[in-house]
Order: structure tokens, then C-alpha cells, then sequence
């Protein structure tokens, strides 16, 4: 029974293994039969290496070599395209070491895992790419030098100007090549060892400025041609006369008034063309003298009869460049296509008396007060100083609340506005200048700003006594003036117009100054002159004539001697119970000596101060 049961399990062990013996006697067989060749379905790039030796592969491994020295790598980088043999890059192939792989395939492993890959081998094949070597330091070199060839830094849009041309460059758009990438990408397509066109990976840069053409179109306008300022001009009566060329800017200098500037705008950059106001500032200002002119009041005289004013001499108006307008017209002239001409800006306004003014209007109704002095014995020349300066002042006018200025109405002294040489008083001395008897007029005014009761804000008595200023009030009522260290000044504090009238009297030797206004019944006590602390004056002086005119033997007194003293006198201004002032008024003299002036050979007398030279 245990017979029957165990004869067929005996019959299949006996199969297996019979099974067995022949398998292994098999594969025995295929290692044996393919010794020192490779095996059945091994492959190379489609051509079957099974069963060659390894001369025939290594042969079959180096006809693959043509493909590394032929031009078969094409790197692209946008438009551009450059083509190596993978020999230039580095890659070279091993046939030894094909070979070797190619035997070896099916032969790793124990004999189990031979024997499963050689039967995979048998049954679907297996391919040996051919042994690539690889110089990365090659492909690196070769991508560097592409580098070099393509990247470009982003430029953005630029507007210049050479000489007075203007130039543009449009926009470039930069590129940077990815080298890393790029290598291993190379790196990649070598190690299959075919032919290849590779796009290198690489960024694009946008540059910031994209367009300049309106800025460009801005710049030739404003280039195009000259570009003239016009003066305007008025006759003697204000009337406008045809405007005059000031000057101008030639076309090819204008690039030195225009600047190309980057701006930013909502975030983004821009160009903007600019004139540079401040080049053209010096330009225009000395326009100034050609055009301004201050204002002055209306001159007249008032007719107590009538009650009316007669016009003297008309208003002239205010005139002022503005320098603003003017450089903003300038600018636009420079900015305009067809409109190249800038008028120069002049504001004008009328003087605040105009003349059309009225007596009522200005408030002036009767005389407030009058004062006279005299000058008998005065010189030619100081003769028509004194009148000269006073013409300055008949029918001027003084504003009601304005302080009065002496030295501002007077105006230049000099030759050229009519004024002659004489004796004016310098320091401690009496020299020769332009101008010699002004003083006679200041003195005049001040006596008639003391009676009106008017403050008097500035006044500076002479250094001594002059007789001429004494005739009349008495000494210690002079106003001596000398531009600029010298003034007289009083306030108009009565509520109207004051108008000055004069009256030069050359036969009467006399000079009035007249004061009408609106009356405010203020009454003004003026006392009389008192002097103390006299000291008399010393010793005759005699110096030789620096002019070489007085005759040999001879002396001409050109100053007379004066003790010296201090003068005093109150002024007391009361308007309706109220004293507006209450002053005394003090000035010192220094006391006086004759001086004369001697010829050649003249011997002073015994006791005089002789000198060798005039002080100056």
C-alpha cells in the first residue's frame, strides 16, 4: 500500500531533477559556448554584439568615435546659434572601456543573478551605450565664452547733445545666461552621444527707460533757432515806443540753458528736458537799468486865491523789470516751435499823486507856515547851488504819516546835475566840493519844520558857526547835510499832504521855504537863541596857496574867524491843551580862526600860526 503511495511522488523528484541537471547543463553550455564573447542580445545602438569577441566590439565601439569630432552640438541662446563637435567640449569616447561593459554584461552578479540576466538578455535584449569621458572644465570654458558673446547689460533710452545736435539711443534689452545650468544641460546631451540643439537656459532684463522720443522731440524744438528777448520802451510822457532787441540766445548756445534730467513719474522713470532759469538769470537782470525807473509824485504849486493846484511838473510812473515773468517768457520762447520771442515784463504802477490830484484830495488848503534865510556875500558859485537845490524841493509833496528825507529829494550832487564847486565845511575844515551852499537850503527847510511843529526825526549842526545860517532865527538853528552820513528828516504828523513851494530870491539874496497843508490848530513856541560856554577862537593861520594863484607878497583870507559856543533854543508844540513837544534843542560849535592863504615871499605877521602846507 505505502509502495503505491510513494512510486509517483519518486517518478516527479526524479523528473525535477532530471529537470534540473539538464537546465544547469544548459546554462553550463551558454557560459561555456559564449566564453570571452558577449552574449546573445546584447546591443550598441541597435547593432547586435551577441557572440562577438572583443576585438569586434572594441571595433564597433570606435566606429561611434566620427560622431565626437563632427559638428553635432548646436547651443542656441535666442537668435543666436553656436555649433561645437563634442571633442571641443570636452567629450571623448572610450571604446576599452565600451568593450569591457559590453562582456561584462550578463557576467555580474552570482550565479543566480547571471543566470536571471542572461536570460533577460536572451529574451528582450539589453543595450551598452558606448563609455563617454567627460572635461567639465571644457564645458565650462565653452559656455563662458558664449557668455561673453550674448550677455549684454540692460541700457536704457538716452537723449544727449553734442555740440548742438541731438543725439538718441534707443533701448537695449540685456541677457544673462544661466552658466551653471547651462553647463549641466551640455553636460547631459553629451552623455548620449548624439547630435543635439540645446536652447541655453537665460533671463531676459527689460531696461527701465523704454522711449525717449517726446523728450527728443521737446529737445529739437527748443534748438531749433535763436531765440530774442524784446525790450519794451516808453517816450517821455509814458506813451510805448516800438520794442528794441535786448538780445539774444544763439541756437548754438542754447544747450548751455537746457538740462536732460531722469525724472520719475507714477513710479516709472522719464526724461525731462529743462531750461535752467538761473543760466538765464544773469542775462536779464542787467535789463533792469534799461527799463525801471522810480515812480515820483505829480509836482504843484497851490493858488491861495483859487484854492486849487497847478501842476508843476506830471507824475512819472513806477517801473520795475520783473525778473520772474520775464524768465517765464524766456522759457516759453525757448519751448515754442514758431514763437521765438520774449518780451522783457515790466511792472508799472502810478506814483500815489498822480497828475491829476486834487487841493481837496490831498488836503491841502492854506499855508501852515513859512521860513526865510539869507545869503548876501555868497559866491557865484554857491549862488547857484542854492538854487540848484532848492528847485529839487518846489512842489514836492509829503505824504501825511511819512518821514521826510532831505537827502532823497535832493538826489545826486554833482557836476553833471548842475551843481558847481565852492567852500563846503569837511570835518574841521572848510575845503572846496561840489555842492558848497546845499547847507543854506537844508537850514532853510529846517527852520520851516521847526515852525510847522513838525518832529524832527534827524538833524546835525555844523561843525562852527556860519554867519550865513545866523541872519534870521539866530545861531543854533543850521541843518548841516552831507550824503550819506548827514540827513535832515522830519514826519508829516498832521493829517494831510504837506507841499513844499520855494522861492529863490538872488537879488534880495533870500531864500523861502513854503509849508502848505491842513491847519490842526497845534501852536508852536519857539524861544530865542542863547549862547554859553563860549571859547574864543585862537590865533590867525597862514599856509601857503596850494593853487599857486595868490600874487607874490600878497595873502587872501579864505576863513573867517568864530569863537567857538554852544547854542540853545526850546520848541514847545501844543494842539488843543495837549503838548506835543517839549524839547531844547542843543549844538556845540568848536571855535573858528582866520585862515589866509599866502603868495611867494609874503611874511606873516608876529603871533600867527604859520604852516608849511594847507591841511587837506
Amino acid at each position: 500500500m505505502l509502495r503505491a503511495i510513494f512510486r509517483p511522488l519518486n517518478m516527479l523528484l526524479s523528473m525535477a531533477l532530471v529537470g534540473a541537471l539538464c537546465i544547469a547543463g544548459l546554462l553550463l553550455y551558454y557560459h561555456f559556448a559564449h566564453d570571452g564573447r558577449a552574449f546573445p542580445g546584447v546591443r550598441m545602438r541597435g547593432t547586435d554584439l551577441g557572440g562577438m569577441y572583443p576585438e569586434e566590439i572594441f571595433f564597433i565601439a570606435q566606429s561611434h568615435k566620427q560622431f565626437y569630432i563632427s559638428p553635432s552640438v548646436k547651443l542656441r541662446v535666442g537668435e543666436r546659434v553656436f555649433t561645437y563637435r563634442p571633442a571641443e567640449l570636452g567629450a571623448s569616447l572610450d571604446p576599452a572601456e565600451t568593450t569591457r561593459i559590453a562582456l561584462q554584461t550578463g557576467r555580474e552578479g552570482n550565479w543566480l543573478n547571471q543566470a536571471r540576466d542572461r536570460l533577460v538578455i536572451w529574451w528582450r535584449g539589453a543595450e551598452v551605450a558606448p563609455v563617454v569621458l567627460l572635461d567639465e572644465n571644457a564645458i565650462r570654458r565653452a559656455i563662458q565664452h558664449i557668455a561673453q558673446q550674448v550677455e549684454q547689460p540692460a541700457l536704457d533710452a538716452e537723449l544727449t547733445i553734442a555740440g548742438n545736435q541731438v543725439q538718441s539711443r534707443p533701448a537695449q534689452t540685456g541677457l544673462d545666461l544661466d552658466e551653471e545650468s547651462a553647463v549641466q544641460l551640455v553636460r547631459t546631451a553629451l552623455l548620449r552621444g548624439q547630435p543635439a540643439e540645446l536652447e541655453l537656459p537665460h533671463r531676459l532684463i527689460a531696461p527701465a527707460l523704454l522711449r525717449v522720443d517726446e523728450a527728443e522731440q521737446t529737445l529739437r524744438t527748443m534748438l531749433r533757432s535763436d531765440v530774442i528777448v524784446m525790450l519794451p520802451r516808453w517816450d517821455a510822457q509814458g506813451n510805448p515806443l516800438e520794442a528794441v532787441e535786448a538780445f539774444r540766445i544763439r541756437a548754438t548756445d542754447l544747450p548751455n540753458f537746457i538740462l536732460i534730467e531722469r525724472t520719475t513719474a507714477d513710479g516709472r522713470p522719464q526724461l525731462n528736458v529743462r531750461v535752467l532759469r538761473e543760466q538765464l538769470r544773469p542775462l536779464v537782470l542787467p535789463l533792469a537799468r534799461s527799463v525801471e525807473q522810480p515812480g515820483q509824485n505829480a509836482r504843484f504849486t497851490f493858488n491861495p486865491k483859487t484854492q486849487q493846484l497847478n501842476l508843476l511838473a506830471p507824475h512819472r510812473e513806477r517801473r520795475e523789470l520783473n525778473v520772474e515773468a520775464t524768465l517765464d517768457a524766456l522759457e516759453a520762447a525757448i519751448r515754442s516751435a514758431d514763437q521765438r520771442l520774449a518780451m522783457v515784463v515790466v511792472n508799472r504802477a502810478n506814483p500815489p499823486v498822480t497828475s491829476q490830484a486834487t487841493a481837496q484830495a490831498l488836503g491841502i488848503t492854506t499855508l501852515i507856515t513859512q521860513a526865510t534865510t539869507y545869503f548876501r556875500g555868497s559866491s557865484a558859485a554857491r549862488l547857484n547851488n542854492i538854487r540848484v537845490a532848492a528847485e529839487r524841493f518846489h512842489g514836492v509833496l509829503i505824504p501825511p504819516g511819512s518821514v521826510f528825507s532831505f537827502n532823497d529829494v535832493l538826489g545826486d550832487v554833482t557836476e553833471a546835475s548842475g551843481f558847481t564847486e565852492g567852500l563846503i565845511i569837511v570835518g574841521d575844515r572848510t575845503v572846496k566840493g561840489i555842492g558848497g551852499g546845499v547847507c543854506q537850503v537844508s537850514t532853510t527847510m529846517y527852520q520851516a519844520a521847526l515852525r510847522a511843529g513838525l518832529p524832527i526825526v534827524e538833524r546835525h549842526p555844523h561843525g562852527y558857526r556860519v554867519s550865513y545860517y545866523e541872519r534870521g532865527m539866530g545861531p543854533g538853528f543850521d541843518a548841516a547835510v552831507f550824503t550819506p552820513w548827514a540827513d535832515l528828516k522830519f514826519r508829516n504828523d498832521t493829517p494831510a499832504y504837506l507841499l513844499i513851494e520855494t522861492q529863490f530870491n538872488q537879488s534880495q539874496a533870500t531864500l523861502t521855504f513854503r509849508l502848505y497843508g491842513t491847519p490842526d490848530n497845534r501852536q508852536v513856541i519857539i524861544s530865542n537863541a542863547t549862547l554859553s560856554e563860549i571859547v574864543p577862537h585862537g590865533p590867525d593861520v597862514y599856509e601857503p596857496d596850494p593853487e599857486k594863484k595868490v600874487p607874490p607878497g600878497k595873502a587872501k583870507q579864505v576863513e573867517f574867524a568864530v569863537d567857538g559856543a554852544t547854542a540853545s533854543f526850546t520848541r514847545q508844540v501844543i494842539r488843543n491843551g495837549e503838548v506835543l513837544i517839549n524839547e531844547r534843542v542843543v549844538s556845540r560849535y568848536v571855535p573858528w580862526q582866520n585862515v589866509f592863504h599866502y603868495g611867494e615871499g609874503f611874511k606873516p605877521p608876529p603871533g600867527a600860526i604859520v604852516k608849511s602846507a594847507p591841511t587837506p
